[in-house]
C-alpha cells in the first residue's frame, strides 16, 4: 500500500525524501501560507534551500499539515 494521510486518504505521488531540516522548513513554510494552498489538490512552493540556491517544491494537499512532497527542482 502507499502513502497516506493521517485520515489513511492515499496520496497519488511517491515522496520525494528530503532530509529531516529541510522537510521541517519546507512543512513549515506552507504551514504559514496555507491559506494560499487550502482549496488546491496540488501546489507550487518556492523557497530558498539550505545550500542557499532557490527551489521549487511540488506538493499534493490533503488540509492543513496534510502534505506530500513528490518533486524538488532547482529554479535557475
Amino acid at each position: 500500500m502507499g502513502i497516506h494521510d493521517t485520515n489513511r486518504k492515499p496520496f497519488m505521488f511517491p515522496t520525494y525524501r528530503l532530509d529531516k531540516q529541510e522537510y521541517a522548513k519546507i512543512i513549515s513554510e506552507i504551514n504559514q501560507k496555507y491559506d494560499v494552498y487550502k482549496d488546491a489538490l496540488y501546489g507550487i512552493h518556492y523557497s530558498l534551500g539550505l545550500d542557499n540556491r532557490y527551489y521549487v517544491y511540488f506538493f499534493e494537499n490533503h488540509g492543513f499539515d496534510e502534505y506530500n512532497i513528490y518533486g524538488k527542482v532547482l529554479q535557475e
